[in-house]
């Protein structure tokens, strides 16, 4: 990794609780097995990107090509985007989303578990030049998981605004600064542009004894996970009804 990126991320492991860091690196007890290390360019490859969907196969079985797609999209969106997403949030500078910049960490059942960026963006209007990056990367990569899962491209953008609002979030929630974190998604969202939908969050009130209300990502997108028997729609699902999904996520900020 370039010096500088090594510097910027080290930075921002410092300013994050440790229990934290294991979604930018993977060190110790926590290292997983042997992994490959691809570009993110490679989703631009056919051949590679369709062996990722064999691979997605043998843990979803009984769906169809549109939901593996869906399924590896959901999981890489989130990966792609939380090395610039962490520096930004946490330092004020931003590791380089650029899809020759950005190294995926794949395990050999296909789960792409962290990504590292080898670069460091200079330019000085820094939330303008993430956008600007974000854009072309998720211009680059979208139209290429569609073909692959032969679906259509609006909802891989729906889940990569989740993707980006939920990783945010997670930030926001681990510095005690959720509303920064989530202005700050509205913010590079609107600066991304169209077809990228607006983040949309939901404060839900804690039940007695608890007190308080607990943000989270209101979704507009599904990973389709449900179609494979034996799954189930998560709490914030928006194919569930408003009064189911309130109930759950009642549930989830009580825990919380």
């Amino acid at each position: 990794m370039a010096t500088a990126a090594a510097a910027l991320l080290a930075r921002t492991l410092a300013g994050m609780p440790r229990d934290q860091h294991s979604l930018l690196v993977s060190s110790g007890q926590s290292q997983p097995a042997p992994f490959d290390r691809a570009s993110f360019e490679r989703v631009q490859d056919v051949d590679w990107l369709e062996y990722q969907l064999d691979l997605q196969a043998q843990r979803w079985p009984s769906v169809d090509r549109r939901v593996l797609a869906t399924l590896w999209w959901y999981s890489v969106s989130q990966v792609f985007l939380t090395p610039t997403l962490a520096s930004l949030f946490v330092t004020g500078c931003a590791l380089s989303p650029r899809p020759a910049d950005v190294e995926l960490h794949c395990l050999p059942d296909g789960r792409i578990f962290t990504a590292r960026s080898t670069a460091v963006l200079v330019e000085s209007d820094v939330v303008d030049s993430v956008a600007a990056a974000l854009r072309d990367g998720l211009a680059m990569a979208i139209p290429e998981v569609a073909r692959a899962g032969a679906t259509r491209e609006r909802p891989l953008w729906a889940l990569a605004t989740d993707s980006l609002a939920n990783r945010l979030l997670w930030l926001g929630r681990t510095s005690g600064a959720v509303d920064r974190a989530t202005s700050l998604a509205t913010t590079l969202v609107q600066l991304i542009g169209p077809p990228m939908p607006a983040p949309r969050y939901v404060d839900i009130q804690r039940r007695p004894p608890r007190a308080g209300t607990v943000r989270f990502v209101r979704r507009g997108s599904c990973c389709l996970v449900y179609l494979e028997p034996g799954e189930a729609k998560c709490a914030s699902c928006p194919r569930i009804s408003p009064v189911s999904r309130e109930a759950l996520l009642t549930t989830a900020a009580d825990g919380a």
